[in-house]
């Protein structure tokens, strides 16, 4: 046949033909038929019966062999795929309490004051960027993202906490950095990232659906958090701590005894994972200082973004009138090595905990509970 399917007309009515015309193509149509009946018996051999020729001949209509016609009305919709219902991990990120929230794409940064540096992009974390513009002691954290691609925004790939005075000397090269300088004096950082494919590709965007993250000083340690409180990683290398209501369980490990805890403070692993009571799922992590942090601020990152209190006390008791440290912990807790008396915290939440969100930590109805009993802390384990 010399016509192809792209020349067939959708509808009869489109084509003009007179009548002679109309007669001449079923004449046609019948000469074809009859040279392909002819064919069939060359091909078929003299032994074939006109039984075996019509099981070899299907009957069709001309629905089934013609394809279907285009959609000459159809809309953008109807022929672009579905979108994606994939979505980015961490889904958001949000301080202690829900009194902030922090960006999770490269857009919502600008509009929330961040500004991206002129560093070069790090492959380990994305592109830095900081809150005003600023590297100072009131805002010691530093996002990283990956690079926006034409108009698609980056999202965030990374977290440094700058740690100015003092820091856990004994972790510097695993955990820390080397002592780095700023307007405001000199400071080691501590980095997290939250992605593991390419970071600095500025030809693709990044993808969504992407595994849930966490690696602890890239370059450097290179410690994988377990994302999932039944991870037998998880289970074997790190010490169950306390489920705190709006926070989840608790999990901490130490440099030197792994989940056999020394109770030295420079011995603790700077950085301590979160997860739901009731799923296992990741919540959230908190950086950890050895050291009151806290400065007077105000704003939505009230505080240099370490956590809105006067720090936790390393004694085990409420009698200073701070919390414990060892409120976070089960069973017998001492801590000694601080260098105030102090330990502090920033928190980094991925869902939104809080008793209005849609992920509400209850922690089983008490303040801070323990999976084989109760807290030391017994102040806070009664149910509400």
């Amino acid at each position: 046949m010399s016509n192809s399917y792209g020349t067939i007309p959708v509808s009869l009515s489109s084509v003009g033909a007179s009548g002679e015309e109309r007669k001449s193509s079923k004449n046609a149509i019948f000469v074809a038929l009859g040279v392909t009946v002819v064919g069939l018996f060359v091909f078929l051999g003299k032994n074939e019966s006109s039984e075996d020729i019509a099981t070899l001949v299907p009957s069709a209509s001309v629905a089934d062999v013609l394809p279907a016609a285009p959609v000459l009305n159809a809309s953008v919709a109807d022929v672009l795929p579905a979108a994606s219902d994939e979505k980015y991990w961490p889904p958001m990120l949000q301080t202690m309490g829900g009194g902030g929230s922090f960006p999770t794409t490269t857009a919502e940064a600008s509009t929330k004051g961040w500004v991206k540096t002129d560093e070069a992009c790090n492959p380990l974390l994305g592109e830095a960027w900081l809150l005003g513009g600023e590297l100072a002691i009131n805002s010691p954290a530093t996002m990283y993202f990956t690079p926006q691609v034409g108009g698609v925004s980056g999202v965030v790939s990374g977290i440094e906490v700058d740690y100015y005075g003092s820091m856990q000397e004994n972790l510097i090269g695993t955990y820390f950095s080397e002592e780095k300088t700023s307007s405001d004096g000199t400071y080691h950082s501590l980095a997290v990232a939250l992605r593991s494919d390419d970071l600095c590709d500025t030809a693709n965007p990044a993808t969504p659906g992407n595994a849930e993250h966490i690696a602890i000083s890239p370059g450097m340690a290179n410690q994988i958090v377990p994302t999932h409180q039944d991870s037998p990683k998880l289970q074997t290398d790190y010490k169950e701590g306390a489920c705190l209501m709006t926070m989840g369980y608790h999990w901490f490990q130490d440099v030197v005894g792994g989940a056999e805890l020394t109770y030295e403070a420079d011995n603790l692993v700077p950085v301590v994972p979160m997860y739901d009571s009731v799923d296992g799922t990741l919540n959230g992590i908190f950086f950890l200082a050895t050291n009151a942090k806290q400065t007077i601020g105000s704003g939505e990152y009230d505080g240099n973004f370490w956590d809105r209190s006067p720090g936790l006390s390393q004694a085990n008791t409420f009698l200073d009138g701070t919390n414990p440290f060892c409120a976070n912990l089960c069973g017998g807790c001492q801590f000694t090595g601080t260098e105030d008396g102090m330990f502090t915290t920033m928190h980094w939440m991925f869902k939104n905990t809080q008793p209005t969100g849609p992920d509400f930590e209850k922690c089983g109805g008490a303040r801070i509970a323990c999976g084989d009993g109760f807290s030391a802390m017994t102040e806070y384990t009664k149910p509400l």
